[in-house]
Formats: C-alpha cells, sequence, structure tokens
C-alpha cells in the first residue's frame, strides 16, 4: 500500500518515537525523524528552517504541566541567547510557523488548553493529552490513530481518526482536539 501520506517525528528525548516510526512506516506512510539534542533544535523545526512541509507532524516528548519538556544542558554549553528551561504556550507562539498541518504530541499534559491554542494558530490541527498518561496508552493512541486513517477498512477523516483512537480507554481518553485557530494570538 502506498499512501502518499508523509510524518515528521520529531523526538525530544522520548522513548515512543523508534516504536512509531516502524508502525508508520509498516502502514505506508513516509516518516522523516528530527532528533532534537538542545532547545535551539526545536526553535529551528517551529521556525520551519529545518523541516518541510509534512502532511502530519509528531512530537515526541515528555511534558509537565502544560509545557514541553526540553534537554537541560550545562551553562557553558547554551548559545548565548538560547533559552533555558521548558516550552509552554508564550514560546511555542514566538517561535511556530507550521501552516495546514496536523500535529499531534505525545508528551502528558500537553494538551494544555494555552498550548493546544498556541500549536493550532495558523490553520493547524493539534491532538495531544491533557494530563499524565501511561507511556503505553499514548504509543497506543497514536498508532491507533494512524491506523484509522490509512486502513482500506476504515480511511476516516482526521477527527473521525481522533475520535476513534481516543475512545479506546480511560487514558487514551485524556487527548484532546484543537482545530480553531486562536485569532488573538
Amino acid at each position: 500500500m502506498h499512501l502518499n501520506k508523509t510524518v515528521a517525528i520529531i523526538n525530544i528525548e522520548s522513548g515512543e518515537e523508534e516504536a512509531l516510526r516502524q508502525m508508520l512506516e509498516y502502514f505506508g506512510y513516509t516518516v522523516v525523524m528530527y532528533e532534537v539534542g538542545r532547545p535551539q533544535h526545536f526553535i529551528d523545526l517551529l521556525a520551519g528552517k529545518l523541516l518541510t512541509k509534512f502532511d502530519f507532524i509528531v512530537i515526541s516528548c515528555h511534558g509537565e504541566d502544560g509545557e514541553i519538556i526540553m534537554p537541560e544542558l550545562g551553562e557553558d554549553i547554551y548559545y548565548p541567547d538560547e533559552p533555558r528551561g521548558n516550552f509552554g504556550f508564550n514560546e511555542i507562539n514566538k517561535y511556530l510557523t507550521w501552516k495546514d498541518t496536523c500535529i499531534i504530541s505525545i508528551g502528558c499534559t500537553t494538551g494544555d488548553e494555552n498550548l493546544a491554542k498556541a500549536f493550532a494558530k495558523n490553520n493547524n490541527t493539534y491532538i495531544a493529552p491533557t494530563d499524565y498518561i501511561e507511556g503505553d496508552s499514548t504509543l497506543m493512541f497514536a498508532v491507533l490513530f494512524f491506523y484509522y486513517l490509512c486502513s482500506d477498512i476504515h480511511k476516516l477523516d482526521i477527527e473521525a481518526g481522533y475520535k476513534k483512537a481516543s475512545s479506546l480507554d480511560s487514558e487514551t481518553n485524556y487527548y484532546i482536539m484543537e482545530t480553531n485557530p486562536c485569532p488573538t494570538l
């Protein structure tokens, strides 16, 4: 099966990215992996400097309190103007240039309302968990979501795929979908 659909997986010190890549390639998606070792790498991806147009972007990360946990570097390793700390609403709103794409974050609490609105601007669809979710459940959500979109049996659209994948159990039910651009950003 040749889908002609592309997925970028941005890995920020996670653990599910390789299993997800293998499943997506098995389903027929073309997958490109990006590794984030420092905050500037993520900024360059958000700003479109390293990332071309993809149908889907998966952010494989850890999250805490509605922010994406960034790698911590030694003070002598950071670039002079490189942000320290995690990325929340302000950082995403400042750097994000992605347009007309479906973004899935699999990091805990990255479905925070403000973070979701920052990612959903520019006519994006953003899907992420609102709470602390088991790693196996977040991987299962992502695999099911993409399966429902590509399966010859299902061929669902993004919203229907999201609804089916998030209804698996109480853990996958933590996922939200934000589709409305926030005009005040």
